[in-house]
């Protein structure tokens, strides 16, 4: 009787090749990392995000309304289940389509070059590297803004991108955490955690059968900023 290779391998052999198997299958079922940020944004409110390296999930229960910002294209779908209305646009689009109502809430000095790296920071538990605002570059001791960004949580530059367009923030690559004003003596923006959570393909799900509507439609009940 012929005897089968396989039969012959010895049990680490075997052992291995199972392993490498199951191993291969593991791109797509393993979980992806996800981080559940809790927001609270100056004059805006509280935001839940669900960040990932490649996209992010923003919820805004006060006026009810979700954001996504995902692949293919660097894609925003904003969509409101209490309205049923829903708006899609591509990244470079967003500040333009809200303009106006966004830059009088949240109008800051966003250009990086106006910032200077100060060092490690640590804000609610959150290890985070401090910019600090120069406007004066006679006298740099006299920073009027702090700015604060997430150390250990890695993005892609397009979600950082988002994140900073959205919270009116210098973007320096990555999440941020927190941002604050001598002159108003509030924060612009807070963190309250950031924590692991665990990806679902629904919360990036997009629903159907909403009506199309402009960005600020479909973030606002009422249009006019006034």
């Amino acid at each position: 009787m012929k005897v089968s290779k396989v039969s012959n391998l010895p049990i680490q052999v075997l052992f291995s090749t199972l392993c490498i198997a199951h191993l291969g299958l593991l791109p797509a079922c393993a979980k992806e990392q996800a981080w559940r940020v809790d927001y609270n944004f100056h004059d805006w409110g509280d935001l839940d995000a669900l960040v990932m390296k490649d996209r992010v999930h923003i919820k805004d229960k006060l006026r009810s309304w979700v954001m996504i910002l995902n692949q293919p294209g660097w894609q925003i779908t904003c969509y409101s289940p209490q309205r049923k209305t829903i708006a899609t646009l591509p990244l470079s689009a967003f500040r333009k389509a809200l303009g106006e109502r966004l830059g009088i809430m949240t109008a800051s000095d966003v250009d990086p070059t106006h910032w200077k790296k100060v060092g490690p920071a640590t804000i609610n538990g959150i290890r985070t590297t401090r910019y600090d605002q120069i406007i004066d570059t006679s006298d740099p001791r006299k920073p009027t803004a702090q700015c604060y960004v997430a150390a250990e949580v890695p993005v892609d530059p397009q979600v950082a991108k988002f994140l900073c367009k959205f919270y009116d923030m210098p973007n320096f690559g990555t999440i941020p955490i927190r941002m604050t004003k001598r002159k108003i003596e509030k924060f612009k923006l807070d963190t309250g955690s950031i924590k692991p959570d665990v990806y679902k393909a629904s919360d990036f799900a997009i629903p159907k059968g909403y009506k199309t509507k402009t960005l600020e439609e479909v973030m606002f009940a009422q249009t006019s900023f006034y």
